[in-house]
């Protein structure tokens, strides 16, 4: 790993070590010439040039990944260069706590649950409509900030659609128990896995419960592909029947059954807060206007971006970033509140008699029910009826 030593690296004068993982060590360095501190992460490229090229191309992978993304929910990216053999990369400080630690102290408030995972929702939804998918959600990567603002980090095996490195087929790469099942077996994957690990980041902060586990990597891999958890409320009785719903579309196995994009994730659990905290939640959305439409960023030429402003508790803005692209009117306007709880417990629960009438065939509506809920064919019947009459009464005449 890096020398410990390390003083200097580029423009870059490192004052201490934050932190070592996997892919390197972080640094907590200053930035002489725009006088700002950053995080700088270093690699060591291996002397064997098949190693080399492989770890250059996933480090530059992921500041290209990061780069290219700009949204209040996502690690800021400054800079990337090389020296000798080590390969670093400046990126914004984050002075905040790891979600991981706050999880540590058991379950947390379903409303603080659901406001981060909602702004990890944007994040992602955001990276995805820019053909980035992260590929390692996890309490471990998401950093709560000041004012509860959220950052998600460490896209060190996120994947650009265009990306010239390609990850090989039953390659794993992630955090086994974060995995979603097509990921854990090496499978295709798309924007859909993130949603998957958001789902059981979502369910273990709402339960304190961790969602799959096991004595090693088979059980837990096996845990992944086919343990199908009890609904969050069943652990948690406060946490609402929708949003059971929701954690339950997020962790599908297939991912054909989960949400089809992370904005339709945000949307939803946007409606469980409404549902917590109807009136304020109400009141800010409704505060919410936009400001302007920058201009078209790299990411692609017809792409737009729109600044939504939201008030704070010490009455400040905070921006937040959205896609043009995506319709707002459903995230902005909340359909009224109801009481659904009958409803959505027979659809979870049906009675024999439910099941019977939903596996019965259904039954052609005969001529006198058509007639009365037709308007059209009970004048085009009283007509013919009508003119049977008439033409009756001219041949007895």
């Amino acid at each position: 790993m890096a020398n410990d030593k390390l003083r200097q690296l580029g423009r870059y004068q490192i004052e201490s070590e934050l932190g070592r993982g996997a892919m390197g060590v972080v640094y907590k360095a200053l930035d002489p010439v725009l006088d700002r501190t950053v995080a700088l992460k270093i690699i060591v490229l291996d002397d064997d040039a098949q190693e080399r090229a492989e770890y250059h191309s996933r480090f530059y992978q992921e500041a290209k990944a990061a780069a290219r993304l700009n949204h209040p929910s996502l690690i800021t990216i400054y800079d990337f260069g090389e020296e000798g053999s080590l390969a670093y990369m400046a990126m914004e400080l984050l002075k905040g706590t790891e979600l991981s630690e706050r999880m540590a102290k058991g379950a947390m408030p379903v409303q603080e649950a659901l406001a981060i995972a909602e702004q990890v929702a944007e994040g992602l939804a955001y990276a995805h409509d820019n053909e980035v998918i992260h590929r390692d959600i996890k309490p471990g990567n998401i950093v709560l900030l000041p004012r509860r603002r959220v950052k998600v980090m460490d896209f060190g095996i996120a994947r650009l659609k265009s990306s010239e490195l390609k990850t090989q087929l039953g390659t794993r790469l992630g955090t086994p128990k974060y995995m979603s099942p097509e990921q854990s077996t090496g499978s295709t994957i798309d924007h859909r896995t993130d949603i998957f690990s958001l789902g059981i980041v979502l369910y273990e902060m709402l339960t304190g419960a961790k969602l799959f586990t096991g004595q090693s990597l088979a059980e837990v891999l096996n845990n992944v592909a086919t343990f199908d958890p009890p609904p969050p409320s069943r652990i948690r009785p406060e946490v609402s029947q929708l949003l059971d719903l929701v954690v339950k579309r997020a962790i599908a196995k297939k991912k054909e059954d989960r949400y089809a994009s992370a904005w339709e994730m945000v949307n939803d659990l946007q409606l469980c807060l409404q549902e917590l905290a109807p009136a304020r939640y109400s009141a800010e959305l409704e505060n919410e206007v936009p400001e302007q439409v920058l201009a078209p960023q790299t990411a692609g030429a017809d792409e737009k971006t729109v600044i939504l402003k939201s008030p704070s508790d010490s009455g400040s803005f905070n921006a937040r970033r959205i896609s043009a692209d995506v319709e707002t009117s459903n995230r902005l306007i909340l359909a009224p509140r109801i009481d659904s709880s009958k409803a959505l417990a027979r659809l979870q629960a049906p009675s024999p008699g439910d099941l019977k009438r939903l596996s019965r065939m259904p039954k052609s509506p005969g001529f006198l029910h058509r007639l009365l809920r037709d308007r059209d064919l009970a004048w085009l019947s009283m007509s013919l009826v009508t003119s049977l009459l008439l033409a009756a009464l001219l041949v007895l005449t």
